[in-house]
């Protein structure tokens, strides 16, 4: 108790260094906390995906190929499927806004038995499918944007030469935030035709499917290529959590990319904090000495050295800690389509690695520092001039 008394007296005698060293390992490991809170989003949004058997069908060129409006009811026939519906981006942009939102094209009669866990009020699905030009919106969207029951949402297409004039119907619950809008795939379809577009119209762009057991999975995706293999567009199926982890591969190995930029924080803040030591270690050279005179022993001043750096790291660690989960917490809240779990739902083991990250580079900083000051000698000590 009293070693710690000593230790936090000397990390608060230079309160000056001690804030900025912590600071700096604040504002370092906050970056790598929303590195790694982006990974365990994606290892949550992976498991959560593996928990509702759903597929998905795509043109094995990707989204560049075109999935034919046939195969949706090709797939539904198949044994082991459920349901299954067309889910056709359509990007188009509304009023003035430059980027497009989340807009889908799909099947109002299927599409809440494949997302089963979604839910809608009756009298609204119903409104829906029989309204051509109406649309349902995720609910927290809807409220993010203030749209109301009866909203018009005009979309001008950038993909598809068809502007959309839809009727927002209802708002469906989701377990997380998706920032979705699902409209009618025959409304585009007749569209497109009106416009001679024949090159876009047809396509149901991917196919979800919901599979009435896990353990069908592998085996059903392989009957679904091998059935489309010798057609015109031969097909790539794979699990929602599969698909969902080709975006991520798009970019590259953002896990390697992560791991870098998180070995070259750790390297430089731990010369940051190491140069903050050895100052403070030179400083106290005569005191050091006279600790050792009246009975401190190498252990001790080893031990009170490593844990005043220690200290000021984990602190420093905290601190980011809570500044990064922060910022994943206003993304979280201002942008759910593209980050759709909360810090609560993310919380894991990777969060005490960040703590433990700054534990580790306060004792690889102290190290040099507190063995010098374990092995200075008394007279030697003393006869330094501070």
């Amino acid at each position: 108790m009293k070693l710690f008394k000593y230790i936090w007296r000397n990390a608060t005698r230079n309160k000056l260094r001690s804030s900025l060293t912590i600071l700096s390992v604040a504002f370092s490991l906050a970056l790598m906390t929303v590195l790694y809170g982006y990974l365990a989003m994606q290892d949550v949004w992976s498991d959560d995906a593996k928990t509702h058997n759903r597929i998905v069908v795509l043109n094995k060129q990707g989204f560049s190929g075109k999935v034919p409006i046939a195969c949706v009811d090709r797939v539904r026939r198949m044994a082991g499927v459920t349901a299954a519906v067309p889910y056709a981006w359509y990007g188009g942009t509304y009023k003035d806004e430059p980027a497009p939102f989340a807009q889908f094209a799909t099947d109002a009669k299927e599409i809440f038995n494949v997302w089963s866990e979604f839910t809608i009020a009756p009298e609204q699905l119903a409104a829906w499918q029989t309204n051509r030009q109406g649309c349902v919106v995720d609910s927290r969207f809807a409220q993010q944007r203030g749209w109301k029951i009866g909203e018009k949402i005009p979309l001008k297409g950038t993909y598809y030469q068809f502007d959309l004039q839809l009727e927002m119907v209802g708002v469906f619950k989701s377990p997380q935030p998706t920032g979705s809008l699902w409209f009618h795939w025959d409304y585009l379809e007749e569209g497109l035709k009106s416009k001679n577009d024949l090159l876009s119209s047809g396509n149901a762009g991917a196919i979800f499917a919901k599979v009435d057991s896990a353990s069908a999975i592998p085996g059903l995706c392989d009957a679904i290529d091998e059935k489309f293999a010798s057609s015109d567009n031969p097909t790539r199926t794979q699990t929602e959590a599969a698909f969902a982890q080709m975006f991520t591969d798009m970019v590259g190995n953002i896990q390697a990319y992560i791991r870098n930029i998180g070995l070259a924080v750790m390297f430089s803040l731990t010369l940051v904090a190491a140069n903050a030591m050895a100052m403070s270690m030179r400083e106290r050279t005569t005191e050091v000495a006279v600790l050792k005179a009246i009975g401190f022993s190498r252990v001790r001043v080893l031990n009170m050295v490593l844990g005043e750096s220690c200290l000021i790291a984990a602190i420093g660690g905290l601190i980011g800690l809570v500044i990064g989960g922060g910022f994943l917490q206003l993304i979280h809240k201002s942008a759910p389509q593209f980050f759709p779990f909360s810090l609560g739902d993310m919380a894991g083991s990777w969060m005490l690695w960040i703590v433990a990250i700054a534990v580790g580079i306060g004792l690889v900083s102290g190290v040099v520092p507190a063995v010098r000051a374990a092995q200075l000698s008394v007279v030697n000590g003393l006869r330094r001039v501070v």
